[in-house]
């Protein structure tokens, strides 16, 4: 269970999350910069914003007051901790259904929702002990004023209050249980923690290397003398807690000798995840080292296909020698990007089965950093063999996987000098090309990239897509002698003539640098055959003319009408001779609208065709703004009509989704 506060009062949000840390996850996200679209995805609209988030859930949002109590109070409401009332009459049952774990019991009578009363724990309180035990103990309640007997087998005569009991000795087995002086949740669970839960188990190098030939493992390397389950207590939950993951948790001495230097290449204390394919193959955590995120990130690493790379992956021509595609991020671990890149590399990678992935830490591998000239944080590279490119896309999963397929399958032209001059300015009546003239530094030229990808599918087959790094090799001269002196700069160069046609071109200027809007652009220097309606193209309300129709119906003030613009003449370019299109302005034309109902901007309704001395038959809305989507749906009502499909060629069809 995860809880997100958004912008709520600092000081009011550490009590709170002091208190009820370790029950659930505490998380805060700012709703500006980076998270802005987290929050507006979440549908945050107003500040501060609290919510509790349950796996496969809808989040459940928080509008009391904002007291810590009131808090406390809505978070125990929702979160789904047992404590087991254990009385004579079910003993036997409950410990049958409860049997793995050791036992915390409050031996008292009933006390109320928020106040102890004499030696007895709140239900509250209880339900918060269940909460920080979870995984290490069951947390029960037995009433010695009903119970009478219960309680005397418990060997609970004078003394009452909260008891432990180790595994299999509630209620007959007396001389391993422990009183616990406390009635706080959060003083018991430290005493618990501190007195009776075991450290980590600690493995030699021997049997760690035995262990992760076959099994997933998240491993302390210890270099200092501070037993880390010492300094950190609740790190003992975690072999509890991935127990049912199937991963081992372990604690590796390091100070002596030089084994941990000489394999695993480390040098300080360390956390990694061992995928259970080898000593090689692991991955070293660089967040925060509490329970919390280490067990996300065990469970996440362990899956993954990201590796912790070191020398020897490039000394010995791993990299350049390899059959595989490898994705590398340079990094820093003090770098908060960097950080909120990882997890995104471990879902890529989840996704690409046909690359590897690794990442380099440059504050401890400083010379490789530097053969590769990475001055900036992070840094991604794809090496396909002797061929290294740079990431430009945004830093995220999707971003990554467009990145690579697109690499792969390139769906535009990378240009260099010799080919521009060949297949742009010298290009053949009838292409029209567009081109992204870009260096590879510059920020904002990253940030086109994705945008110039998605655009270049978008106008598969209809206009030639390159792009061309200015700031590569003798590329610079070149691109001052096209006179680009700014970057990104984009050029449009229309169709030809003939061939002798003088190479002009466009340069776009908007500051919209969207696929849709650039597609829209450069659609604009191509002939469509998408008509401006007029009033005397309809009669009563319908086409005049009898064959099947695709309006458009939009407004000029609508941005969403001028996304979906280019969408939908790229899709009459699919049915040229078979379905004729046109789009209707609402603002010069409202009683052609009004009679057709349009009530929104954007709205598409399809016109069967008319057979002769026959009704037209009903119009059918459109609802998807997408073009493979809109084909689908209108081949399926052309062939309602075979005659009149017959009668016409079929639609052009896109090898490429947009």
């Amino acid at each position: 269970m995860f809880t997100f506060n958004f912008n709520l009062h600092v000081h009011k949000w550490r009590e709170f999350a002091q208190e009820i840390s370790g029950v659930i996850n505490i998380a805060a996200v700012e709703c500006s910069g980076r998270n802005r679209f987290l929050c507006l995805k979440r549908n945050i609209r107003y500040f501060p914003n609290l919510m509790i988030i349950k796996a496969n859930t809808e989040p459940i949002k928080y509008q009391g007051d904002r007291s810590k109590k009131d808090l406390i109070r809505f978070v125990m409401k929702h979160v789904n901790i047992e404590v087991v009332d254990l009385w004579d009459g079910n003993l036997d049952e409950e410990l049958k259904k409860h049997g793995a774990l050791p036992w915390v019991i409050s031996f008292c009578g009933e006390a109320s929702d928020d106040d102890m009363e004499g030696d007895c724990p709140s239900r509250t309180t209880k339900r918060k002990l269940a909460g920080l035990m979870n995984g290490l103990a069951y947390v029960g309640s037995v009433d010695c004023e009903t119970s009478e007997e219960l309680c005397k087998r418990a060997n609970i005569t004078e003394k009452l209050g909260v008891y432990y009991y180790p595994t299999g000795a509630f209620p007959d087995e007396h001389n391993q249980m422990h009183h616990f002086d406390s009635l706080d949740a959060r003083e018991i669970h430290a005493e618990f923690m501190n007195k009776l839960v075991p450290g980590i188990p600690e493995f030699s190098t021997a049997k760690l290397q035995a262990i992760v030939q076959k099994k997933r493992a998240l491993i302390f390397a210890q270099f200092s003398n501070d037993e880390v389950d010492e300094k950190e207590t609740s790190l003992k939950k975690l072999p509890a807690l991935l127990k049912e993951h199937s991963i081992t948790v372990a604690k590796v001495k390091c100070q002596e000798g030089s084994w941990c230097k000489d394999k695993l290449h480390l040098t300080q204390d360390a956390s990694i995840v061992f995928k259970g394919k080898g000593l090689d193959n692991f991955e070293v955590f660089h967040g925060r080292p509490n329970t919390a995120e280490l067990s996300s990130f065990a469970q996440e690493s362990s899956t993954a296909r990201v590796l912790t790379l070191n020398p020897s992956y490039f000394n010995d021509g791993v990299m350049a020698d390899s059959n595989r595609l490898w994705f590398v991020d340079f990094f820093a671990p003090w770098c908060p990007p960097c950080r909120a890149l990882l997890p995104e590399l471990r879902k890529a990678s989840n996704n690409l089965n046909d690359i590897s992935f690794g990442t380099v830490d440059c504050t401890m591998f400083k010379e490789i950093c530097s053969e590769f000239g990475i001055n900036s944080y992070p840094t991604t590279k794809l090496f396909n063999q002797s061929k290294i490119t740079e990431y430009t896309g945004n830093h995220n999963s999707h971003g990554i996987l467009q990145f690579v397929q697109d690499l792969v399958s390139p769906p535009y032209e990378h240009l260099t000098p010799k080919t521009f001059e060949a297949m742009v300015q010298n290009r053949e009546p009838g292409i029209t090309w567009i081109v992204d003239f870009y260096a590879n530094w510059c920020g904002p030229c990253r940030q086109l990239m994705p945008e110039w990808r998605r655009m270049a599918k978008m106008l598969s087959g209809i206009v030639h897509v390159g792009a061309i790094d200015c700031a590569k090799g003798n590329h610079n001269q070149f691109c001052k002698r096209q006179m680009v002196d700014g970057y990104p700069e984009i050029r449009l160069f229309p169709a030809k003539k003939h061939v002798n046609s003088k190479p002009l071109y466009s340069v776009y200027d908007d500051w919209n640098r969207h696929a849709s809007a650039l597609a829209g652009w450069a659609l604009n220097f191509v002939p469509n055959d998408v008509v401006d309606m007029k009033p005397k193209d309809f009669t009563d309300g319908l086409p005049s003319d009898e064959s099947a129709w695709l309006l458009d119906f939009y407004a000029p003030w609508c941005g969403h009408c001028h996304a979906f613009a280019p969408k939908f003449v790229l899709t009459s370019m699919r049915f040229k001779g078979r379905v004729k299109f046109g789009k209707v302005n609402c603002q010069q034309l409202p009683s052609v609208c009004s009679r057709a109902g349009v009530h929104a901007y954007p709205t598409v309704f399809f016109y069967p065709p008319k057979s002769p001395n026959k009704k037209r038959p009903a119009k059918k809305q459109i609802d998807s703004q997408e073009p493979e989507a809109i084909t689908r749906i209108v081949d399926s009502y052309m062939d309602a009509y075979p005659d009149e499909a017959k009668k016409k060629t079929k639609s052009k069809k896109h090898k490429d989704e947009l």
